[in-house]
């Protein structure tokens, strides 16, 4: 499913959860993976000769241990800013997925914040999956993003992607959450569609649960995220509903900073992603 990942690092971030995440990937799929550590091009101290060389050695420490592990694993050391540097090594290599870590409201890094998933979204082709290094300990842990995961669709075109993945990612692990959040005038017609995917999920024997929601995006997300105990959200990056700017505005940027799970953007078309 995701052959190849770009994983964004830095050379202070704890070690085991990045262990973990690529243990869980490797079970899906994954075959090789692209340590990346951007060094800001306008951080003076990133770019000192004694930062890079000890990020450098950090680095390849990072990799000689998943080396060890079994893992084909490479690194990269650009100097650059974050998103465009990540979208560039994921187009080049013919990544199928680009992974960042967070810690709750706060990210790995201060560069690594809310907007930088965004930007990141808006320049690469790729899903960009923003995994939770501090996950709530009532919900999931390291290793753990995959198990139980949670659709969220306006089910336009533009979602038709993430709905792909999130079937494939349903029928991995066995079961699916799916949410759909419209408005009152419109209810009929979401249950209709609510109905429609179910029944395609359950043809390839996932177990689904559906909601069927209305409120602000974002704060629906979030809430229903925390009642189901997902351990990942899926979301397209454009839509036609009420969650159209879910990978360009503000609810995109609440869902990633507020979600107690993780968050998988998906991109509108399936591309060169798609196996």
């Amino acid at each position: 499913m995701f052959d190849h990942t770009v994983v964004a690092v830095h050379f202070e971030s704890p070690y085991q959860p990045l262990l973990d995440a690529v243990s869980e990937l490797h079970k899906f799929g994954a075959k090789q993976f692209t340590l990346v550590d951007v060094l800001r091009i306008d951080d003076p101290d990133d770019l000192s000769e004694g930062h890079r060389a000890e990020a450098r050695r950090r680095l390849a420490q990072k990799q000689s241990d998943l080396q060890a592990a079994g893992y084909q694993v490479d690194i990269q050391q650009p100097i650059g800013f974050p998103a465009p540097e990540l979208a560039k090594i994921g187009r080049g290599y013919g990544a199928q997925l680009i992974l960042l870590g967070s810690r709750g409201e706060g990210l790995l890094r201060e560069f690594y914040h809310g907007s930088t998933v965004l930007e990141l979204a808006r320049q690469t082709a790729l899903p960009v999956l923003m995994e939770r290094i501090d996950p709530d300990p009532n919900t999931f842990g390291h290793g753990e993003t995959f198990q139980r995961p949670m659709l969220a669709t306006d089910f336009s075109k533009k979602a038709a992607a993430a709905q792909a993945l999130a079937l494939d990612v349903g029928e991995q692990v066995g079961a699916l959450t799916v949410l759909h959040v419209t408005d009152e005038d419109t209810r009929t017609e979401g249950q209709e569609r609510l109905q429609h995917f179910a029944e395609q999920a359950q043809a390839r024997g996932i177990d689904v649960t559906t909601r069927l929601e209305t409120g602000t995006p974002s704060r629906v997300i979030r809430n229903v995220a925390e009642k189901e105990r997902s351990s990942m959200v899926l979301v397209g990056k454009r839509g036609d509903g009420p969650g159209r700017d879910l990978a360009l505005g503000s609810t995109a940027q609440q869902v990633c900073r507020n979600c107690p799970c993780s968050v998988l953007l998906v991109p509108n078309e399936q591309g060169i992603w798609i196996r």
